[in-house]
């Protein structure tokens, strides 16, 4: 087990979580169709069209596979107007994905009316995330297989959460310009007991999440200090810091990589010549993962 697992949960105090039950309802991720259907998909002998049924009795999540299959994301040679073919298109990796995407953004919809636009910017900073951490994954040859794109999808859901736990001062405490000093989490927690880090995966593990995803969200801040985890807490530290350059008001054409610690730590963890593999294709990287963001949501 992970050290990030074995600290989570302890830190987020009864009456934070209490807050965020009455700005919820609930505090499950997954909707009953949706947990139904994700633990099919969790199986080594998956069947896709007993998914499919599955998902075809809830409309939204229905309509989402169907328009993400249709994106040009995937690019289907033809146009998709099948779930069942939708979902076998799109393959078991991408439907765990895009099931649990689809419950964060219902769950992300309980944010008050006057944060909506704040709300956008953060789920689109996730998505991001998860995208750019998918093609680090295969730039660097690290060998995780989709848990990468769940793991940047998630890992500043705490800053929702805090949102809905106390709307009115999480804009003061997070100004969301991404620009996230050294300190922030300490500011977090001087306000509100926990930081976005420590709330997500507390709220991941909550929801029995694996341990290297709970570790990657509690530690994306400070990956060295993930345990067993460090390598994908390093990948999406890495994922944040690029995508955080990108969304940034003052944002230059210039991106230094020599300042992603994520990607050094990956390098110093073993993986051969990550930082000058990572700074001779950032620039393709980044344009990459916005033709990919454009696609999702067009």
């Amino acid at each position: 087990m992970s050290t990030g697992r074995a600290t989570v949960g302890l830190e987020i105090s009864n009456s934070l979580i209490e807050h965020l039950r009455r700005g919820v309802g609930r505090l499950q991720m997954l909707p009953p169709l949706a947990k139904e259907a994700m633990e099919i998909v969790n199986t080594d002998d998956c069947d896709l069209l007993k998914v499919a049924s599955i998902i075809q009795r809830d409309v939204k999540l229905a309509t989402f596979i169907l328009r993400v299959a249709n994106s040009t994301a995937f690019s289907p040679p033809k146009p998709i107007a099948s779930l069942n073919h939708a979902v076998l298109f799109i393959g078991r990796r991408r439907a765990r994905d895009f099931i649990i995407t689809a419950s964060l953004m219902a769950l992300s919809n309980t944010v008050p009316a006057s944060l909506h636009t704040r709300q956008a910017t953060l789920a689109s900073h996730g998505f991001l995330t998860a995208v750019m951490a998918t093609k680090i994954n295969h730039l660097l040859k690290l060998g995780f297989d989709g848990e990468e794109f769940t793991a940047g999808l998630m890992h500043d859901f705490g800053r929702t959460l805090m949102m809905i736990a106390d709307p009115v001062n999480t804009p003061h405490i997070d100004p969301l310009d991404f620009n996230e000093p050294v300190g922030i989490e300490g500011r977090e927690r001087l306000h509100l007991g926990a930081s976005h880090a420590e709330i997500g995966a507390w709220f991941a593990a909550t929801n029995e999440l694996p341990d290297s995803l709970v570790s990657a969200i509690r530690f994306h801040h400070a990956p060295e200090e993930a345990g067993d985890g460090l390598m994908m807490a390093a990948l999406i530290s890495a994922a944040d810091h690029a995508v955080n350059d990108m969304q940034r008001s003052d944002a230059r054409a210039g991106y230094d990589p020599a300042t992603n610690r994520g990607i050094l730590l990956l390098e110093q963890s073993g993986v051969p010549d990550a930082s000058g593999r990572f700074a001779s294709a950032i620039d393709v990287l980044r344009k990459d993962v916005v033709e990919a963001a454009q696609s999702f949501q067009s």
